[in-house]
Order: C-alpha cells, then sequence, then structure tokens
C-alpha cells in the first residue's frame, strides 16, 4: 500500500467551500457498507479465469512448459512432466518465447521516449516546457524508463498492465510515486469501451504491516490505533475459515480476496468506485465563483443570500442590484473511495482527493475485443508446445533405436543369469554377456533399423517458421544473419516490415503511458509549488516560466504527446548536428552551441570561455583608464 495518506488532502477544485474533514475521535468502525466489499470480491472472483491465462502465460515464458493437467485413463490427474517421466521419457524443451519477448523488449528499449506537454494556448508554450521539465523529473527519480521495460513484459505476458499515481511520502521524500501493481491484486467491473471510460470500479488488495496501518487509518486517535489492533489480532485464517465457507484452500499459487499471502501481513482492501449523490451547483456573483456544494447546505446559502439583502437595504442598495449565491440542483457522479478490512470495517474513506477527478490507477487491457484480452505470449504457445512434443519425440526415437532389437535365443541364456539380467547388460554402453554358446545353436542377433527419419525435423522447421509468422518477430528484427547475396536494402526491408506486426501492440502500449502521465502531470499540477518547481527546473527555466509559476500552470491545459528522448543517442547526435550547422553558418555563437548542444565538454569550455572573456575586459578595462594630466608650472 502507497504511503499516500488521502485525509491530507483537501480538494478545493472540486469542492472549493467544503471544509477540511476532522479525524474521527471514536474507536468504532462502520461496517454499515458491507455490501461493497461484498459486490468487491465477486468482480475479483469473475476475473480469475484471467488470473489463471495470466499464470501459465508466465510459466510458458520462464521455462516452465510442461506443467499443464492431464486427466488419465484411470482418472488421476497429473502434470504433463510427470506423465512423461512415468512413460520413461524426458520432457525436453526449447524456449524460444523467452527470446521472442526479449526480443520485442529489446526494440522498445532501443529508443527511449519521453512525455512532452504542448500548450494548448501558444502563447503558454513557455509553461508547457516547465511542465516537460518536471515530468522528467518524476520519470528520474520513480526510475521510470525501467518501469516501463518490466511493464511492457507484464503486457506481453498477460496482455494487461496496472500503475497508480499517488502522491506522498516515500523514502524520506514526499513527491508524486508511480506504483506498478500486480494483476492479481487487481480488481475492476466488467469493460467493453477499448478506452476504459466505462469503467466504473476498480481496486488493490493490500498486504501491509500493522505498523503502515496503525500510521494511515488511527488518524492521530489512540483509541482508534487500539481498536486497529484488535481487529487485525482477530483476522487469522481460523476466524475468516468460520465466517467465510467460500474461501479458497489453495493459497500458494492463488491470492486470496481476504487473506493476506503471509502470516505476518495485515490484508486492505481498497476500492473506489464511481458514485452519484444530489448536489447544488452554485454561482457566486459577488465574486464569480462556481462551485458545489451539498443539498443539506442549501439553508446556509439561503441564509446568506438574506443577509447580503438585508445588509444592502441598509445601505440604500436595492434588492435587485444586491449579487447573491444563485444554485441549481443536479445529480453529481464522483469516484468515491473506501478502505476496509477484511471484516467489513471501514478503515477510510472520502471523495477522490485528485483534480483529474478520477481514482489513482492507469491501466490497459489488450485487445479487449468484446471484452476479451489475449496477450501476445497466449498466441504462441501452440508452437511452442508442438515444438518441445518434437523434441522429446526425436530424442525418444532416437535413444530407442541406438541399439535396436536383440533377438537372444533362450536356450542360449547364459547359467545364473534370467532374461531381464541380458535386457539390463544389453542397454549398458560397456555391458558384457558371457555364455558358453551351443554346437549349431543360433547366436542372438541385433535387428537395427534406421527409425529416425520419419520426417520429425521438418515438421520441426516447419513449427520455427510459424512460430516466427504467428509472433510477428522474424528474423531479420531479431538480428539474425542475411542469406549470402542478400542486397542491404532488401534486408533492411525485411526488418521494417518485420516491425509492422508490433506497431498494433506499441501504440496500444504507448496509449497507456499517455494516459498514465496525463494523470501525472495533473497530480504535478495540483501539488507541486513555485519553490518545487524552481528546485527541479534550475538554469533551465527561464524568468518569466519561473514567476508563472505555480498559478498559471496549475490553470493552463496541455496535451501529452509522446517523444523520442533528448537523452537518446540518435537525438544527440541530430540535434548536435544541427547546431553545427548553424554555427558555421554565423547564425549562433560559438556560447550558444556549447549551452543547447549535447557535447561532453560543453561545461568545461563554457566556463573556460567566461573565464577567458573575464579576464580580458579587467584587461581592457585597465588599459583604458585616463591619463592624470600634469598642471603646468
Amino acid at each position: 500500500m502507497n504511503d499516500c495518506n488521502y485525509k491530507i488532502f483537501n480538494n478545493k477544485r472540486l469542492m472549493p467551500k467544503q471544509e477540511k474533514r476532522k479525524e474521527k475521535e471514536d474507536e468504532t468502525f462502520d461496517r454499515s457498507q458491507y455490501k461493497i466489499l461484498w459486490t468487491a470480491k465477486k468482480a475479483w472472483e469473475n476475473i480469475e479465469p484471467y488470473r489463471r491465462r495470466r499464470k501459465r502465460n508466465r510459466k510458458y515464458t520462464f521455462g516452465q512448459q510442461w506443467s499443464d493437467k492431464i486427466t488419465l485413463p484411470d482418472g488421476r490427474t497429473i502434470t504433463e512432466e510427470q506423465y512423461l517421466k512415468e512413460q520413461g521419457k524426458v520432457p525436453l524443451k526449447n524456449n524460444l518465447i523467452r527470446q521472442l519477448v526479449k526480443n520485442v523488449i529489446g526494440q522498445f528499449r532501443s529508443t527511449q521516449t519521453q512525455p512532452v506537454c504542448i500548450s494548448r494556448d501558444r502563447n503558454e508554450q513557455q509553461l508547457g516546457e516547465l511542465m516537460s521539465i518536471a515530468l522528467e523529473y518524476v520519470y528520474q527519480h520513480n526510475r521510470m524508463w525501467e518501469i516501463d521495460g518490466r511493464t511492457l513484459e507484464e503486457f506481453l505476458i498477460s496482455g494487461s498492465c496496472f500503475h497508480k499515481i499517488v502522491y506522498g511520502k516515500r523514502r524520506n521524500k514526499t513527491d508524486v510515486w508511480i506504483n506498478e501493481i500486480n494483476p492479481n491484486r487487481i480488481f475492476f467491473n466488467n469493460m467493453e469501451d477499448i478506452r476504459h471510460w466505462d469503467c466504473t470500479m476498480i481496486g488493490e488488495l493490500h498486504d501491509v504491516p500493522i505498523a503502515t496501518i496503525l500510521s494511515n487509518f488511527s488518524g492521530g486517535s489512540r483509541k482508534r490505533a487500539s481498536r486497529l489492533r484488535e481487529i487485525y489480532s482477530n483476522a487469522n485464517q481460523e476466524e475468516l475459515y468460520r465466517q467465510y465457507s467460500n474461501l479458497t484452500t489453495e493459497r500458494i499459487d492463488n491470492l486470496d480476496f481476504l487473506i493476506p499471502g503471509e502470516d505476518h501481513l495485515c490484508r486492505v482492501i481498497e476500492i473506489w468506485r464511481l458514485e452519484n449523490r444530489e448536489r447544488l451547483k452554485c454561482h457566486d456573483t459577488l465574486n464569480g465563483k462556481l462551485y458545489k456544494e451539498e443539498i443539506d447546505r442549501l439553508s446556509a446559502i439561503e441564509a446568506e443570500n438574506r443577509k447580503r439583502i438585508s445588509d444592502a437595504g441598509k445601505a440604500g442598495i436595492d434588492s435587485k442590484d444586491v449579487p447573491l449565491i444563485r444554485t441549481e440542483w443536479f445529480i453529481d457522479q464522483f469516484w468515491y473511495y473506501r478502505f476496509f478490512s477484511p471484516f467489513g470495517d471501514i478503515l477510510d474513506e472520502g471523495e477522490t482527493p485528485y483534480w483529474h477527478g478520477e481514482h489513482p490507477y492507469s491501466m490497459r487491457l489488450y485487445p479487449l475485443i468484446d471484452g476479451e484480452i489475449h496477450s501476445f505470449v497466449e498466441d504462441i504457445i501452440d508452437q511452442q508446445r508442438y515444438i518441445n512434443r518434437l523434441i522429446t519425440l526425436v530424442d525418444f526415437i532416437m535413444g530407442s533405436s541406438a541399439k535396436g532389437v536383440l533377438l537372444f535365443p533362450e536356450d542360449q541364456v547364459p547359467d545364473g543369469m534370467t532374461i531381464e539380467d541380458v535386457a539390463e547388460e544389453w542397454t549398458r554402453y560397456n555391458g558384457i554377456i558371457l555364455f558358453k554358446p551351443k554346437p549349431g545353436a543360433p547366436l542372438p542377433q541385433q535387428i537395427a533399423v534406421n527409425s529416425t527419419n520419419v520426417g520429425a525435423y521438418e515438421l520441426l522447421n516447419l513449427q520455427m517458421r510459424l512460430l516466427e509468422d504467428i509472433s510477428g518477430v522474424h528474423g531479420a528484427m531479431q538480428g539474425k544473419d542475411a542469406p549470402s547475396g542478400t542486397p542491404a536494402s532488401l534486408y533492411a526491408q525485411q526488418t521494417q516490415n518485420a516491425s509492422l506486426n508490433l506497431i498494433d501492440l506499441f501504440e496500444s502500449y504507448k496509449t497507456f503511458r499517455e494516459d498514465r502521465d496525463t494523470k501525472m502531470m495533473k497530480t504535478i499540477q495540483q501539488f507541486y509549488d513555485e519553490n518545487r518547481y524552481l528546485e527541479i527546473a534550475g538554469d533551465k527555466a527561464t524568468e518569466g516560466q519561473i514567476l508563472a509559476s505555480p498559478d498559471k500552470v496549475r490553470n493552463a491545459e496541455f496535451d501529452i504527446s509522446i517523444t523520442e528522448s533528448v537523452s537518446s543517442p540518435a537525438y544527440r547526435v541530430a540535434s548536435n548536428e544541427f547546431l553545427l550547422e548553424l554555427f558555421r553558418m554565423g547564425q549562433i555563437s560559438l556560447e550558444m552551441l556549447l549551452e543547447n548542444g549535447s557535447f561532453p565538454f560543453s561545461d568545461r569550455l563554457l566556463q573556460s570561455i567566461n573565464k577567458l572573456k573575464q579576464e580580458t575586459q579587467q584587461q581592457n578595462s585597465k588599459d583604458t583608464l585616463p591619463f592624470k594630466k600634469t598642471e603646468n608650472i
């Protein structure tokens, strides 16, 4: 669970007139909203098939490719690996899926990208540059490039990815943080919109120490902290089994909704729901503010209006000219969060504290056609299985046909040996069978037939080609050597054509990153102040940018665009060449070239140039001092 306490936020942009809620001093906890917890549990159980498919895809990706279970004629259910061992075969595998996944990740990481904020008002583009610097800073201290690489790996395996954008304290630093959420801990409602705009519930299962619970949910009350200890002291496995009879017993491979994975941790269920409520739209014509109020505040607003009319009447102002607070009834939709204990106790609740007005999660489900998820790995599992089967078959054929069939006359069995002993000695690579041949009797005879050429190698090559065709990762994209005589232009065209098969996958992942970075940007706008922008921007911020933050930045609208990072080698080379061409044309000075270029020696060279200029100016000032005129005597 993140180190973010939503109670510290007062979302004045959504509800400007609301007061900061006081922490509950009562040690009791509300259990009246137990149905919401049970609805979340049902949602988590409904995506169990998705978690099973993800588990299978993960096993195939990392080499556990004989773990599928089969049912034998005798009724036993065992894994394919155990079945092969019982048949005397070695379950061999050639993990090609892992190499394909690593190649796709390498294609992604070979071109480093970063978010750029583009202001909708071109006059505020300097603010966009300042926000881009702030986003770059958040990227750096969150190690986002590493997170994005690992998240893409999850996206390839499961067809889904989940991030959480929060503002809180972590590692002795209060800032914007990005959490990568394990798909086994997430749950959500049924969705059909590929943009996920029809999401009405999302949540997460947390396993945290008791100290974290006391820190986040005690609210500064010792009584509440004692009550929390009592709740989680009873939250042992026996108590939960006694209350909920439908819990699964497989807690090793499958995460349970109510029971934490480890005994020393405590389960907290975080649930975000899109809810609605009767509210008032308020327009204060005195100061021009627009805001929302609860319906029970209508009497207070009417009292304020009567007071204004009364005060205006005393001053001789007509009541028609008095600026009043105008109200309009409406149904307000908003995101509401709740933290539950496994017993239904509400540890914390409230309306979303974020300016973007949504939950803090960003997710991508691919491709979400008719609500279904199908991953990159899932498409090539059948080819991987058949390759493993052919390799095992070829190995078994070669092993069984190494010595062939032995015809051993019964009357030639040596004294003191049985036919089983003869067979065991015969299968040894250095076995010796001593016997006295009888005159005229036939000797033992071996019948060997070359049974390895049964077409298994052709089938194996076929499956290898099918694996490349289905995955879209061809030899040119993997960097394999081209056949002799292949023109360079043809090989480059093959590489480009191979990358076309992955464009849809990369674009979907890019959309996920843009949605996440948009929430990240709005979180930065909400919580960063002027000093924070100064610390981040440093000498990169102009005076106009500094004076414009943070109020102008908070009110500006930006679009996020994922572009190639300025730290990538290709970008540096292109920008340096452009600046050098401008320098040769005389359009920029040497100082401008060094300040805007990406040269490893630019800082030291700028210092040397500035030092030389200062020395030259000092020398010139000494040389131009007026001589003191001597008076004629």
